[in-house]
């Protein structure tokens, strides 16, 4: 290459440059001019939100001890609860024995009386049905008595043993 060749060449490649580094800076004023913008936009936004931030603040810093209160006043309701749930289990269970004594205690009350009533029943029978018994033995007997002497006859031995063998 010659040397005037290389001189174009170079002068090609310092042009290129130069020009390369305007539009650099022109790309670079105009990122800085976006960033002025989007610099003033955060500024007000947060200029409108440091009041919000500040509420908020303010809020959490009244509520804080008031939840933590609420949350011990909870804890010791569930305590309370447990506690009585406990003690009506207990008394659930206690109950339920003396429920299951007293049933026991009924039942057998009740087998003791239905006892003393079939002895009673039994007394009663024994008490109506003897003079009934004795009753028609001498009503029998009476009867008899009078069947022989309005027939002048008596049974045969024969007729009273047959009598006595139908109830063997």
């Amino acid at each position: 290459m010659s040397e005037e060749t290389f001189r174009w060449v170079i002068t090609a490649g310092v042009g290129l440059t130069a020009v390369s580094m305007l539009v650099a800076a022109i790309v670079a004023l105009t990122v800085a001019s976006g960033l002025r913008k989007l610099q003033v936009r955060v500024q007000a936004t947060i200029d409108r939100a440091e009041p919000i931030l500040d509420t908020t603040r303010r809020v959490l810093d009244d509520t804080a001890p008031k939840f933590a209160r609420v949350t011990t006043d909870a804890a010791e309701v569930v305590r309370l609860s447990r506690e009585q749930t406990e003690r009506l289990g207990e008394l659930i269970k206690d109950f339920s024995e003396r429920a299951k004594v007293q049933v026991a205690r009924i039942d057998g009350t009740i087998d003791h009386s239905l006892e003393q009533f079939e002895m009673a029943t039994e007394a009663v029978k024994g008490a109506v049905l003897r003079p009934v018994r004795e009753f028609n033995g001498i009503f029998s007997g009476i009867k008899t008595a009078v069947t022989v002497y309005a027939t002048g006859r008596r049974a045969s031995v024969d007729h009273a043993t047959q009598d006595e063998e139908m109830f063997i």
